[in-house]
């Protein structure tokens, strides 16, 4: 299963492949067929990674709702960043979502992009009636995007704020 944009793929990675994102990108890259680049995740993104991983080894057969999904440039095939699904719907048909871009791609408008395909693609699962996003306050860059995206600010704490996609955006 894949998900794809004029510029992008987005791939949701199973237990084997998020385990490779984390321990050796290189293999994961060889075997996924994509050019390899020189950027790696960064330990607060692997810390993530490995949380996804112990999540999505307790239902692999719902992997994609606990995974890494990797987004890659069609025009030069590689990955330049990724969107995290945390978990299946809540009660209240919440799914929480994470993302980053590495920098050498940031400003393009390749993570708007991919929002709007995930939320789109989201928004019509069952059970799922928001997306939900949240971000520290002075990361400007990702408020942007989320803005750009559609998303409305509902909550604030001390740290972050919160975002939300629904059915009727």
């Amino acid at each position: 299963m894949e998900l794809h944009t004029d510029r992008l793929r987005i791939i949701p990675l199973n237990a084997e492949n998020l385990s490779l994102l984390i321990a050796n990108q290189k293999e994961l890259t060889s075997k996924l067929s994509l050019h390899e680049t020189d950027i790696l995740l960064d330990v607060e993104i692997q810390s993530a990674m490995k949380v996804r991983l112990a999540k999505l080894l307790e239902d692999e057969q719902n992997f994609v709702w606990y995974t890494n999904w990797i987004i890659v440039l069609k025009s030069q095939n590689c990955i330049i960043g990724g969107i995290m699904l945390k978990g299946r719907p809540n009660n209240n048909g919440e799914v929480i979502i994470g993302y980053y871009t590495f920098p050498t791609y940031q400003g393009n408008g390749y993570m708007t992009e991919t929002i709007l395909t995930m939320k789109k693609w989201l928004l019509s699962q069952l059970d799922v009636k928001y997306v939900i996003a949240d971000t520290e306050r002075d990361n400007i860059a990702s408020h942007r995007v989320l803005e750009k995206a559609g998303a409305i600010m509902y909550k604030e704490t001390k740290e972050l704020l919160f975002w939300r996609f629904s059915q009727s955006i």
